[in-house]
């Protein structure tokens, strides 16, 4: 999978509220909790997912600037292409107790207003991690969780 193209879900979790500045978007105030990031990387799947993980790394896309204030705790990995990222945020859009956040966070390549969510505290994380694998059940390696 390393050499495969793909997109994901990134999910990060806060551990307590706190102010980011994203480069053009500026400053964010997230509180604590769980979000999901939806992305892509055509180059390779493992390559940015173990890039995400890793705390020393410059600040490069939006996510970067969540990744460095919170906990990386996994990922679903889906085949697909750049348009596979936008469903997915259409997606995780859909499913009762997420909210939209950031407008236009990782989305300033395509059309979509964010595609960044954060998991209400009353929610339970893995119901919207099964919602995600349920949907895009079409193709066998597609919701493989990392």
């Amino acid at each position: 999978m390393s050499s495969s193209p793909g997109a994901y879900v990134l999910v990060v979790h806060l551990p307590k509220p706190t102010t980011i500045c994203v480069g053009s978007l500026g400053k964010m105030s997230l509180a604590e909790g769980n979000y999901l990031y939806c992305g892509s990387a055509q180059a390779g799947l493992l390559p940015r997912l173990a890039r995400h993980m890793r705390a020393d790394k410059k600040k490069h896309w939006h996510i970067d600037y969540l990744t460095c204030e919170g906990l990386v705790v996994g990922a679903l990995t889906f085949l697909g292409s750049k348009e596979t990222e936008c469903r997915l945020a259409a997606t995780v859009a859909s499913v009762p107790g997420t909210e939209p956040i950031g407008n236009g966070f990782g989305s300033s390549d395509c059309g979509c207003p964010t595609h960044l969510f954060r998991v209400r505290k009353d929610v339970t994380l893995s119901i919207v991690l099964d919602v995600l694998r349920s949907t895009f059940a079409d193709a066998g390696s597609n919701g493989q969780s990392i």
